[in-house]
């Protein structure tokens, strides 16, 4: 029978000869360096050595030694079953190796940011910038209300250029969906003027103006990892106890429009969720939080 990390390869090249995105392909080659050195240590190096047992045991390994969460966990179990049903259509395997595997319990309710922590760290960034003159705390502010305010992914904030803003249409440009394909966001007046207004601080601060939105002091684009690391410091420095994360701000675009009343599947468009059963989660906290409210102004309360 074959060596794993032969079948691996080819599993790949199947897969990108199918138009796999390369972001995908990344995630599994990454996934299986890591599984790969595993089942190394294991001494389990043929297919036919793989089972449903040593599946769980790899997974527990990345709860118990890796602390992988629930998702991550989940996300892992869904490349070795891809691969393991490929295994079985090509006849290689007579069943799929993770059989009887199944997926973690996670929590998927929206993780979503209070206001008040929005309001201190704008206010918080804001201030550092007037009494320091600080770049990056003025690019910070916009950064920040640009994903409160369009509900953009991590992916596509890093991507975003000067020329995917129509200011006059009031209109921007994602050309790095999740889906693949281009798509149009509205761009609210109040969001329009604060663009403006950044993009004059940078050719003030620069003596030019990008190509990308959101840079560092050399003009160069901020990376994933860097936004990333930004939400972290500013946690730390507010001492903010709930959730305060890049996606957290998405979350919050979509519970405040349907807080203000927005219907469903205007939110959905809005968010460009390709299912609306992915919107109708948000509603389902936001319903949480009204049973909150009306715990604590109980019209009943003096009645009973």
């Amino acid at each position: 029978m074959a060596l794993i990390e032969m079948v691996q390869k080819e599993f790949l090249a199947e897969r990108k000869y199918e138009g796999l995105t390369e972001k995908s392909l990344r995630s599994y080659v990454d996934f299986f360096k890591v599984w790969n050195e595993w089942l190394n240590q294991e001494g389990i190096e043929r297919i036919e050595q793989l089972n449903g047992k040593n599946t769980k045991a790899y997974l527990m390994y990345c709860i118990e030694v890796r602390s992988n969460q629930p998702k991550t966990i989940n996300t892992k179990l869904k490349l070795m079953r891809s691969l393991a049903n490929w295994l079985c259509q090509e006849k290689m395997t007579e069943e799929p190796f993770t059989t009887g595997v199944k997926m973690r319990r996670d929590d998927s309710s929206p993780k979503i940011l209070a206001e008040k922590d929005l309001r201190d760290v704008l206010r918080y960034l804001r201030r550092t910038h007037r009494r320091e003159n600080s770049f990056q705390a003025r690019r910070n502010v916009t950064l920040i209300l640009f994903m409160a305010g369009t509900g953009a992914r991590l992916s596509e904030t890093c991507s975003l250029k000067w020329d995917d803003i129509e200011v006059e249409g009031s209109l921007i440009t994602i050309r790095t969906s999740k889906s693949r394909k281009a798509q149009s966001i509205p761009l609210s007046e109040s969001l329009r003027a604060e663009l403006l207004d950044y993009k004059d601080y940078l050719q003030r601060k620069l003596g030019r103006v990008p190509v990308s939105v959101f840079v560092t002091l050399k003009g160069e684009p901020l990376k994933k990892d860097s936004i990333q690391n930004i939400f972290k410091r500013l946690r730390t420095k507010l001492g903010i106890e709930t959730y305060f994360s890049p996606h957290t701000l998405r979350n919050y675009f979509l519970k405040s429009l349907l807080k203000n009343g927005t219907n469903l599947r205007e939110v959905q468009l809005l968010a460009r969720h390709s299912k609306v059963a992915t919107t109708t989660l948000y509603l389902g906290y936001w319903n949480e939080e009204l049973k909150e409210t009306l715990d604590e102004n109980n019209p009943l309360r003096d009645l009973l």
